[in-house]
């Protein structure tokens, strides 16, 4: 009888904390309202595979705003890896969303705010791409907590390039990149992902 017992208040109390556990809504967590400025570091886990699939290197990625330039008649933030001092890109916030300075121009490159299924071409990566607004203040598990974000995806001729996460105060919370196989295969696969850790402004 007592065993009996025993094993019905086990199951009562699981049954509390799975229905307590469910009822639970993830909310976002508060970015500072401030935007990244000369010095702003982002610390990102870097992740790449093989074509074949599974998991090539896993390392840490700091980026960080070195300074500003001016290209174009306009001035734009000098984003480095901070391990190289290599730029990695030149970015500014305008009308309409995150820009890149890339192919000798200013090119769209998150819109916001933005629309779901809203489309834009953008030069990125060395081509004409186009973009699709994909998800619109979506939470987003992060290494600083679950992040609203936008989700963009690019395609360059049809195929599937580029999935974006972007949060208008943090910026690239997440990136994936896919690449061709090398011949004689004509098919993408995903090269690499860029997960953010930790902003520090």
């Amino acid at each position: 009888m007592r065993i009996k017992t025993f094993f019905t208040l086990v199951f009562f109390l699981l049954a509390i904390v799975v229905i307590t556990s469910c009822q639970k809504e993830s909310t976002p967590t508060p970015i500072p309202a401030t935007k990244p400025k000369i010095g702003t570091q982002w610390t990102y886990r870097y992740l790449t595979y093989y074509p074949a699939g599974g998991l090539a290197n896993n390392i840490t990625l700091v980026m960080r705003i070195k300074g500003e330039v001016t290209l174009g008649g306009e001035t734009w933030f000098n984003v480095v890896n901070n391990a190289t001092d290599t730029t990695m890109f030149y970015l500014k916030e305008k009308t309409g969303g995150l820009y890149q300075y890339a192919n000798s121009s200013s090119n769209l490159f998150c819109k916001y705010p933005a629309v779901l299924n809203e489309t834009y071409s953008s030069f990125n990566a060395g081509g004409m791409e186009d973009f699709t607004v994909k998800g619109v203040n979506d939470l987003l598990a992060t290494g600083i907590g679950d992040v609203l974000t936008n989700h963009y995806e690019g395609v360059k001729g049809g195929l599937l390039i580029d999935k974006i996460w972007y949060n208008n105060n943090a910026w690239i919370v997440r990136h994936e990149v896919y690449r061709l196989i090398p011949p004689p295969s004509n098919t993408y696969y995903r090269y690499s992902n860029l997960f953010l850790d930790a902003i520090i402004y």
